[in-house]
């Protein structure tokens, strides 16, 4: 869970205040309040803000006591405070001190999506104490709830001012959200983004790490070497970068849990992946893993960094048996094409396999165009590639529930199917059907081919027991490609689905009668393909 801006609005010290801009930003996340009353924009720079920190997420109470009728200042501090990522902020003594909220101030909050929130006017006895206390005690309890650190930090990174969405930035939210001082190493020690907490402490915790870096593994809450009543604890980092990095998390008093510690380098991980890249490369990859691994809030919020529209995906779509290296490179190629054919598609290759995950496309036909001309580059190199295409997902957890169908029974289907280069849900589906069956005995199994012991009656029980298999299974009740599939005229073909219709009493094709001879012949194969 979070606070919002409009959470506090709640609150009892709020609840006559009035919101006059800034609007928009009425849902970003909250960490702390702070009191400003700087008469120097340039402090906020220079000490606030010093050393190009960003600690976001706050919001601010003033009453702008110290340039009361110097508006140009007012807005100079607003600016800075917005710069320097505070969320809002609540302007007391209204027609007490200070005669009047300038509509400029108003207009930069509005195109800043910065809540600028007004306390009741003319009000002289109102103390800044009691929404200090409101706001600290309503978000000390909200940290209390267990809920997604993950989640929490991405959507304030994700409010962030582009140029601030950095892995620097992260771990100082990440340094304050958990009260204590974080630090970014590679494990041979080296020092590449570092936090404090409480903040003055850098030298000492530099100073620190560097003596007793780098650890020879991984501990969780041992004390620290450095620094007296403290807990530390280390964990590594396995982003897409060549080589592991290293969180450390020191804190005073009691230590953070080891849930809190993976989290903290979950965040990391995703950070980096997304933000850690030269030229401003983004791991859109860490938008596919939340999708599979059914996280909807640290989805959500990752959808939001990549403005994608995770709810308009129905759509999964994966290309398995494909050689690495082709994989690799054709990659981005893949999503050019698709994208020609779906208004959403999110894909990267993950657990070694590329998946995409799609809106639903435009046609049937510049679907199959598409899948096609994607087979044939990759068959190319990789012969014995496929790609699946589940369909009428109808959100994101069907997409993971699709994906571990897919892991689970392609193998299968294409025992069934051996000929098929692109397979449906429904045909893995039919897969983890007759898979069932099968483990459920061979008397269960004996009882799913019954439909076809009426072939049995004719002498030539074998070829019209593969006949009727390649006609419903591999040709899709197509005379002229069975005939080409066996090699023989199709009169033949023709001759002997008549004598399969005469044993059964009903024509290959009919429904619902063939219904149960066509999963009939799937268990078949697949256990005449199993031995």
């Amino acid at each position: 869970m979070s606070v919002t801006v409009s959470d506090l609005l709640k609150l009892p010290s709020l609840q006559q205040a009035r919101v006059i801009g800034g609007a928009g930003g009425l849902k970003k996340v909250v960490s702390s309040i702070s009191v400003l009353e700087s008469t120097d924009p340039g402090v906020l720079i220079n000490e606030v803000f010093r050393h190009n920190k960003y600690p976001g997420s706050e919001i601010v109470i003033t009453g702008f006591l110290n340039c009361i009728n110097d508006v140009e200042r007012q807005c100079s501090n607003l600016l800075r405070l917005i710069e320097g990522g505070e969320v809002g902020m609540v302007l007391y003594y209204v027609g007490v001190y200070l005669p009047q909220v300038d509509r400029r101030l108003i207009e930069i909050a509005d195109a800043n999506d910065f809540v600028l929130i007004c306390m009741p006017e003319g009000q002289r006895y109102l103390r800044y104490s009691d929404l200090i206390a409101d706001v600290t005690e309503c978000i000390y309890k909200d940290r209390l709830v267990p809920g997604s650190l993950v989640s929490d930090i991405l959507a304030r990174i994700s409010s962030a001012p582009h140029h601030r969405q950095t892995v620097g930035t992260a771990l100082q939210m990440l340094c304050a959200e958990l009260g204590c001082s974080a630090v970014l190493t590679t494990h041979e020690g080296n020092i590449l983004n570092l936090a404090t907490w409480p903040s003055g402490m850098e030298d000492p915790v530099r100073e620190g790490i560097e003596r007793y870096l780098p650890l020879s593994a991984e501990q969780t809450c041992v004390p620290c070497p450095f620094l007296a009543d403290t807990e530390m604890s280390c964990i590594s980092i396995h982003s897409d970068l060549a080589q592991p990095l290293r969180l450390t998390l020191i804190k005073v008093g009691a230590p953070l849990g080891a849930s809190l510690v993976e989290q903290a380098a979950d965040i990391m991980r995703i950070c980096i992946n997304i933000w850690g890249k030269q030229h401003g490369a983004v791991a859109i990859h860490e938008l596919v893993r939340a999708i599979l691994q059914d996280e909807p809030l640290k989805m959500r919020r990752l959808a939001e960094i990549f403005h994608v529209d995770v709810a308009s995906v129905h759509e999964l779509w994966m290309l398995c048996g494909a050689d690495a290296g082709v994989v690799e490179q054709r990659i981005e190629q893949d999503l050019a094409l698709v994208r020609q054919c779906a208004d959403t598609v999110v894909g990267a290759i993950y657990e070694g396999q590329p998946v995409m995950c799609l809106s639903t496309p435009h046609s049937l036909r510049e679907t199959e165009s598409t899948i096609r001309e994607i087979l044939s580059c990759v068959l190319e190199t990789s012969p014995d590639a496929v790609v699946v295409r589940c369909s009428g997902l109808s959100n994101t957890t069907s997409c993971r529930r699709a994906y571990l169908l897919t892991l689970d029974n392609l193998e299968d289907a294409r025992r069934i199917f051996p000929h098929k280069k692109m397979f449906l849900q429904g045909e893995l589906e039919l897969a983890a059907s007759c898979r069932k069956r099968i483990d459920e005995g061979e008397a269960a199994a004996v009882r799913r081919t019954l439909p076809l012991a009426a072939l049995q009656a004719d002498r030539e029980y074998h070829d019209l027991l593969d006949t009727a298999c390649i006609f419903l299974l591999d040709c899709d009740g197509s005379v002229t490609r069975t005939a080409e599939m066996l090699f023989l005229h199709k009169n033949t073909i023709k001759y002997r689905l008549q004598r399969i219709a005469d044993l059964l009493g009903y024509r290959l094709g009919k429904m619902p009668e063939t219904i149960e001879l066509y999963r009939s012949a799937a268990v078949y194969r697949l256990l005449h393909e199993a031995r």
